[in-house]
């Protein structure tokens, strides 16, 4: 398996792109990109999905339009899946780019196992950011969206979040192996064990 991060925005959100010889995910495309375009278009061959963490604009603000333009599926945790079509609770209404509403193909729930081709997800329901963030766990690799970064926590002083929520969340995370790499919604990657032990705002 293959993972390629792309920085997009003016937020620094991390893209992740996802390739197996039968799968090709794009995890958060918040910004147009034309090598998550590229990528996809170029993946015919393979079984593709476009992957969303949680609901906010700058990690789903080009979801649908990569979506159209290369006849791929868009999944999304069940409790934040109405922030698609909410601009008030995506928060791209506040930051004065509303989005176009759009749906998402699937919908996710907490555990469930999600097949890609020859890649298996984990859905790890991880509130606290917002109502309905999930993680993704594929393997030894987590995609943890704004729940938690290296050496840092989402905000949760947007519509729908909560620390204490957060702060359960994250304690979730941290009974998975210590050995994991954990690949979040912006900044760079960390482990497991590395959040439990300095991590300033959470330990293990």
């Amino acid at each position: 398996m293959e993972i390629k991060a792309l920085v997009l925005g003016v937020l620094d959100v991390n893209c992740y792109l996802v390739s197996t010889e039968k799968a090709a995910v794009v995890i958060d495309p918040g910004f147009r990109s034309v090598e998550a375009l590229d990528f996809l278009k170029n993946a015919k061959d393979k079984e593709r999905l476009i992957l969303l963490t949680h609901g906010h604009f700058d990690h789903i603000g080009y979801a649908d339009e990569l979506a159209s333009l290369t006849d791929t599926k868009i999944a999304i945790g069940e409790f934040d899946a109405p922030a698609l079509s909410e601009n008030t609770v995506n928060l791209s209404a506040l930051f004065g780019a509303p989005l176009k509403p759009f749906c998402a193909d699937i919908i996710l729930a907490d555990g469930q196992m999600l097949n890609v081709g020859d890649i298996e997800f984990k859905v790890i329901h991880t509130p606290g950011h917002t109502v309905g963030g999930v993680c993704y766990l594929c393997g030894d690799t987590l995609f943890s969206g704004d729940t938690l970064f290296a050496g840092s926590i989402g905000r949760t002083d947007f519509p729908g979040g909560s620390f204490e929520a957060l702060k359960t969340s994250i304690k979730k995370l941290y009974t998975s192996n210590d050995d994991i790499t954990l690949l979040s919604g912006h900044g760079g990657s960390s482990t497991i064990l590395n959040e439990k032990r300095h991590n300033p705002f959470v330990r293990g």
